[in-house]
C-alpha cells in the first residue's frame, strides 16, 4: 500500500495532500475504511436517490454538495442513477472520486458518453463529461478549487485555509490516484 510521507508523530508532511484523516485520504489509503464505507453506500444510495428526487435533501441543503448522476448502463442499456458529491470550480460541475475508474457510473459514462444527465437540486442537466487526465490541468483545477472553495478543500483533502500555501502544495497523490471529471451543459 502506498503511503503519503508523514513525520514520525503521524502528522502530514507540510503541504502534502490529501492529509491523513481527510475524506479522500481515507478512501485512497485505508483499505478497511474503503471497504466499510463502500458497503454503507450500497445500502444507503437507493434511499438517497429517492429522498433527493422528492426534494427532501434540499431541505437540509444537501443539494449544494450532492447531485444525482444518471448514465446509460453499459450492459443493460437501462438508466442508472447514483448520488455523488460534487464541487463547482470556475462555474463548472466537477466530481473528485477516490474510487477511481472502476465505479459503475464511470464505466457507464465511458461506454455511453452521450447519455449522461445530472440533477442538481431540482434542475435536470444534459451534460458532456471530460475526464481530466493531464497532470498539469489537474494541478490547475485543484489550485482553482482551493482558491474558490477553501472550506470545501479542507473537508475533501485537508487543506488548511490561512495556513497552507498553494505554491508549496503537493497534490501528486490526488493527481495520480483520484478521478476528476468536469461536466459542461450541452447546448
Amino acid at each position: 500500500m502506498t503511503r503519503i510521507d508523514e513525520t514520525a508523530s503521524n502528522t502530514p508532511a507540510p503541504g502534502v495532500f490529501p492529509t491523513p484523516g481527510s475524506n479522500i485520504y481515507r478512501v485512497l489509503f485505508d483499505a478497511e475504511f474503503r471497504r466499510t464505507f463502500h458497503a454503507r453506500l450500497k445500502i444507503f444510495n437507493p434511499m438517497v436517490v429517492a429522498f433527493y428526487r422528492l426534494g427532501l435533501l434540499a431541505l437540509f441543503g444537501a443539494d449544494r454538495a450532492i447531485m444525482l448522476i444518471t448514465t446509460k448502463g453499459r450492459k443493460s442499456g437501462a438508466a442508472r442513477t447514483a448520488p455523488i458529491g460534487f464541487f463547482r470550480i470556475g462555474g463548472a460541475i466537477h466530481i473528485f472520486s477516490a474510487w477511481g475508474k472502476k465505479t459503475g457510473w464511470y464505466q457507464n459514462l465511458i461506454a455511453h458518453p452521450d447519455d449522461i444527465s445530472l440533477q442538481v437540486g431540482r434542475r435536470e442537466l444534459a451534460v458532456r463529461a471530460q475526464v481530466l487526465e493531464d497532470p498539469a490541468e489537474i494541478q490547475r483545477t485543484l489550485e482553482q478549487f482551493v482558491a474558490e472553495s477553501p472550506q470545501q478543500a479542507q473537508s475533501l483533502f485537508g487543506w488548511r485555509p490561512g495556513q497552507d500555501r498553494i505554491e508549496q502544495a503537493d497534490f501528486s497523490a490526488i493527481i495520480n490516484k483520484a478521478l476528476i471529471v468536469r461536466f459542461t451543459e450541452k447546448k
